[in-house]
């Protein structure tokens, strides 16, 4: 069995996100706090669909996902859906 683990960013939890300039003030003092922290691992999802097409977007129609495939997660796939996910871009956070 070989593992996969979806990939992960390094992001800051408030200073990444687009935010209309001028702040107010409740935003200015959550940044000013925020930037001393370093980025943190943020996992991102790999939703595998009905059709067999792996997508990272959450769909709107969640009848669509066949499997979902939690970020900075280990998950335990057979070989056929090792190739597939490789196939697709993965085959780096396959072990």
């Amino acid at each position: 069995m070989a593992t996969f683990i979806p990939p992960t960013d390094l992001l800051h939890h408030f200073s990444d996100f687009d935010v209309d300039i001028p702040w107010t003030e409740d935003q200015r003092l959550a940044y000013n706090f925020l930037r001393h922290y370093r980025p943190n691992p943020r996992g991102r999802n790999v939703y595998k669909l009905n059709d067999g097409t792996y997508v990272e977007n959450e769909p709107s129609d969640m009848s669509t996902v066949a499997i979902t495939y939690h970020g900075g997660h280990e998950h335990e796939v057979s070989a056929g859906e090792a190739t597939s996910l490789t196939a697709a871009g993965y085959g780096d956070y396959i072990s």
